[in-house]
């Protein structure tokens, strides 16, 4: 690496933060990745003698410079025959009279527009996730082409840290063309060749990372294209910007004991309760009361008052009899700091739940920001365990602890207090408080073990729950986590957390703000966030097994679907639908794609001859054939239906079974004075097989109380067919 670093110190005495292409020809080669032949010529030169030694009859010549980086577009990249050679060198010296140097290329011979013989080759650094390699469709209309793939598809991404290159390079969209393995393809490369060239460009990146306390960081390199042709891989451009090393580390961490504080509290402070008004302070204490947390172990800051709903008063955190595991805090942001400072002085506090907002979100309130930032720092010295939940935060809801903080009128929303034994534990993480209560109003099923909001992140972060929920809780098998920026290397332990999660057979489904720059421009508004790389978290985040929402709509299912079924772990990637309604199997069948990530086999012989007597039992032999999708018609009594899923359930074929009722037919029990049991039959039976039944009743509101029957008996409900399979397939994949 010595000879890089010598590179990046000489350009960079030279004034240059990016690279010639001559010199990134040099680093190239100093790897391993093979280049074109090159001869620089300047532009008084005769370039006749330099054209002796390359092969062929025509010749590259390209400008030679650090700041213009797309050569092609401006013109600065001609090729031609090398008799021609001179007076198109003359040409382009007096079009570009500003270029000390042109570079002479040997040209390279190969189909330029042939899908999988330009390979993009690019790394860069992510404040988030660290080095990333990028494998995608190469060429001048590289962005083009890749912009009508359907998202996820193109490029493929990858952190370097750790990363196996050879499967990240089999399993990419561009190696099915390079690799020849389409239908009537010719291999150009060697996977092996294209996995060195990546873990090398790997090696470098993690050496020139902000951390690695090299003179300078490599903010991207490109190769572009990156030339496949007859077994051979060759680099035909590159670009390198780099930059001076400045990095300074975090000056503080958030430590195991601070955040179970904030989540296990054995007594909690209050601090900004009126004693003469309900103000939100007051609204906090009483449901901390009113969710069962001893008042003995409850501490309310306030001078000149004894005591307030029967908790008694301290006029500071220096007089608290013990020290206060978890303090929450609602009082003006301008008096923020002065109570901030009380308590990191008084090494009594542990854990703060700061509900108070406009500390850094808000423009003009950077110098507060900086004052809480020094303070947060000073409170951990003095006691490690010290931690901010906050700024901005709506509170946090623990069912172990007993403890509501949330400052929500119960009229408006039940706290998620209590167990719902019929849905895997979960936890509900999330920097946007409306996102929880919002998500939790209408899925009132779920009662996560915790839900935590944690605003404006000035100190413990989303990310940090998640790592310390993973490592120390087994017993939360679903995380639903809502993220609006992800902090330095907070992508790498946000993966690392969900790679442990999904090994465990865990679930983690997540929803990512701001990913296009109106999305990022709202989010830094909310809560002075920065919104990542949407596309990077999406891929490397998939690959370690997160189950990633693209819309509300999908994080509502996901997230009732990995509470419902966390504990089927699926055996396959088979469904069996069936429905009372010709409409409604059709629509389940258009939605299966064709080697996508669902697949609808038809019964075996054994399965089919079991639903053919359950046919004839039902009278229906004479009007319905056996298939996938399962047509009953209106005419199926409910028992029937529940013998068939029975039938597909005990037969261990499949891992889900979509049932979709249309539920107004006069056979079917779907009205409340009907006294329906058919979903608390289908989730004994889910639970028994371990098979993930999902649900479909296709109707309006009058069918509302036979949704909720479903979702009361802890499975996932729908509302319409198609919608189902939809985020079934997404729930598999």
């Amino acid at each position: 690496m010595d000879f890089i670093e010598n590179l990046l110190a000489a350009a960079h005495k030279n004034g240059q933060n990016t690279l010639t292409e001559a010199e990134c020809y040099s680093l190239f080669n100093h790897l391993g990745i093979q280049t074109p032949k090159i001869k620089i010529a300047a532009p008084t030169d005769d370039i006749k003698p330099l054209l002796e030694g390359f092969a062929g009859d025509k010749i590259v010549i390209k400008i030679l410079s650090s700041k213009t980086l797309h050569k092609t577009d401006k013109g600065g990249v001609k090729v031609c025959l090398k008799n021609d050679a001179p007076a198109v060198f003359s040409q382009m010296v007096k079009d570009f009279p500003e270029i000390d140097a042109f570079m002479l290329v040997e040209f390279i011979s190969y189909p330029h527009f042939a899908l999988g013989q330009e390979i993009l080759l690019g790394a860069r650094f992510d404040k988030a996730f660290g080095p990333l390699i990028t494998l995608g469709i190469g060429g001048t209309d590289a962005e083009n082409i890749t912009k009508k793939l359907r998202p996820g598809v193109a490029p493929s991404i990858v952190a370097a840290k750790g990363a196996d290159f050879k499967d990240f390079v089999s399993s990419s969209f561009i190696w099915q063309y390079t690799g020849g393995l389409v239908r009537g393809g010719k291999a150009n490369a060697k996977v092996e060749d294209l996995a060195s060239y990546c873990q090398k460009i790997g090696e470098v990146m993690l050496k020139f990372s902000p951390q690695a306390k090299a003179p300078f960081i490599i903010e991207e390199l490109e190769i572009n294209p990156l030339a496949a042709q007859d077994g051979r891989l060759i680099a035909l451009d590159g670009v390198i910007r780099f930059k001076e090393n400045n990095y300074k580390p975090k000056k503080t961490v958030v430590t195991d004991e601070g955040i179970r504080s904030l989540l296990l509290p054995k007594t909690i402070a209050v601090v900004g309760v009126s004693e003469t008004k309900v103000n939100m302070g007051r609204i906090i204490l009483r449901n901390v009361i009113e969710a069962g947390f001893n008042k003995e172990d409850i501490f309310i800051i306030k001078k000149g008052s004894a005591e307030i709903d029967g908790v008694k008063c301290y006029p500071d955190c220096a007089s608290l009899p013990r020290t206060a595991e978890n303090m929450v805090l609602t009082v003006p942001a301008a008096a923020v700091p002065d109570v901030l400072k009380e308590a990191a002085q008084s090494g009594k506090v542990n854990g703060i739940v700061l509900i108070s907002g406009g500390i850094g979100e808000k423009e003009g309130s950077e110098n507060i920001r900086e004052e809480v930032d020094n303070i947060i720092a000073q409170g951990k010295a003095k006691n490690p365990a010290f931690t901010i939940n906050g700024s901005n935060s709506m509170g946090i809801v623990s069912n172990p602890a007993k403890m509501n903080t949330i400052f929500i009128p119960k009229n408006k929303l039940t706290p998620p207090l209590g167990v719902n034994e019929n849905l895997a534990p979960s936890a509900f993480l999330s920097q946007s408080g409306a996102f929880v209560i919002s998500n939790l109003s209408k899925m009132e099923n779920i009662k996560p073990v915790y839900s935590v909001m944690t605003g404006n992140q000035l100190d413990v972060t989303t990310v940090d729950f998640t790592a310390y929920l993973a490592q120390h809780d087994d017993k939360i098998k679903v995380i639903m986590l809502y993220v609006e920026g992800l902090q330095e290397g907070e992508g790498t332990r946000l993966k690392e957390a969900v790679e442990k999660l999904t090994s465990q057979g865990r679930k983690t489904v997540i929803y990512m703000a701001g990913r296009t720059p109106t999305g990022q421009k709202a989010v830094m508004g909310h809560t002075a966030s920065i919104a990542g790389d949407y596309p990077t978290a999406r891929a490397i985040l998939t690959k370690a097994g997160a189950l990633m929402a693209e819309t509300f709509e999908d994080f509502e299912a996901l997230c009732q679907m990995a509470c419902s079924y966390a504990n089927h772990p699926l055996k396959n990637n088979k469904v069996f639908m069936i429905s009372n309604a010709g409409f409604e199997t059709s629509g389940m069948a258009d939605n299966i794609e064709p080697k996508g990530p669902l697949a609808a086999p038809l019964p075996s012989d054994n399965l089919k001859k079991e639903l053919e007597r359950l046919l004839v039992q039902a009278k229906l032999d004479n009007i319905v054939d056996v298939r996938n999708p399962f047509d009953v018609t209106p005419m199926c009594p409910d028992i029937d239906t529940y013998n068939m899923i029975e039938a597909a359930c005990k037969s261990g074929e499949y891992s889900a079974i979509v049932y979709s009722n249309v539920p107004l037919s006069p056979v079917v029990k779907t009205l409340k004075e009907d006294n329906p049991d058919m979903m608390p039959k289908l989730a004994a039976l889910s639970k028994k097989y371990g098979v993930a039944v999902l649900v479909c009743v296709s109707a309006g509101e009058r069918f509302d109380y036979f949704r909720k029957t479903a979702v009361d008996a802890g499975l996932a409900v729908f509302t319409s067919a198609d919608n189902a399979v939809q985020k079934l397939a997404k729930f598999i994949k």
